[in-house]
């Protein structure tokens, strides 16, 4: 039992480190920077300008709500090209051929994404309070720090769903673009889930981030554990639920491409 633990973890942080260098070892440190920072923070001004724009004049309700957003395009945006471009560079058949377990494989994806986006909401946050005055003084870090990490945990859910589907069509990055666009009004990230028609506040439940976002609001106005402990349990459970789909489903495309021989063809 012990050895086959040893053996699952060994593949998890194995595959971990090849997503890493797959995706990040042959990055720039100005391209990854301006990918990281410069894209979000230009986006968040234009939300910021826009509020203004329709009478929403303090800025913070948006800017946290956008930094929130860093590790859920983090992980969303990462797994699914880790796992989407396995079927673009031919190497999906030997990945499938491999004896390992699946869900170390699969799982292992999401490693340096979530800790990635992690890192990059806490300096998010930094930046933040320097340019705009974000008073951190009351607030519990480490619980911040725990929601931080909950929401680029829960987003790799949704980035295993769309990663799946990438492997059976080509067209699984502007559907995920598509999808971080909605995002900016689903999840309560410019303004209150309240705010939305009935139908998009269900959907929005029915989401991960919502609750975690919420609670990380929370947190910035000096709530404790007592007042977020529901939200952070409901973001777990629906993160969980979303990691699982992701995984069935492309145990199902596994299942599928054995059949047909049509799963690594472009």
């Amino acid at each position: 039992m012990i050895t086959k633990l040893n053996h699952i973890i060994r593949i998890y942080f194995a595959e971990a480190w090849l997503s890493y260098q797959g995706r990040f070892a042959i990055t720039s440190p100005f391209g990854y920077i301006a990918a990281k920072l410069g894209f979000p923070f230009f986006l968040m001004l234009f939300f910021i300008f826009m509020g203004k724009y329709v009478g929403f004049s303090d800025p913070v309700y948006i800017v946290i709500g956008n930094i929130l957003l860093i590790p859920a395009s983090s992980g969303m945006g990462g797994v699914t090209l880790a796992i989407g471009d396995e079927r673009q560079w031919g190497t999906l058949s030997y990945v499938l051929g491999s004896p390992a377990p699946r869900s170390p494989v699969f799982m292992g994806r999401a490693f340096y994404y979530t800790l990635d986006g992690f890192v990059t909401t806490l300096i998010g946050f930094g930046i933040a309070a320097g340019i705009f005055h974000l008073n951190l003084s009351n607030i519990n870090v480490l619980l911040l720090m725990a929601c931080s990490l909950l929401i680029a945990i829960t987003s790799c859910g949704l980035g295993f769903l769309f990663g799946s589907i990438s492997l059976v069509t080509r067209d699984g990055w502007m559907i995920l673009n598509t999808f971080l666009s909605f995002l900016y009004i689903l999840v309560g990230v410019n303004f209150p889930v309240t705010s939305l028609p009935l139908v998009l506040q269900k959907l929005s439940w029915g989401l991960p981030l919502t609750r975690g976002i919420m609670a990380a609001r929370l947190v910035m106005e000096g709530k404790g554990w007592s007042a977020i402990s529901s939200l952070i349990t409901g973001e777990v459970l629906v993160g969980i639920i979303y990691i699982f789909i992701g995984y069935f489903f492309f145990l199902f495309l596994e299942k599928r491409s054995m059949k047909s021989g049509t799963l690594d063809a472009m």
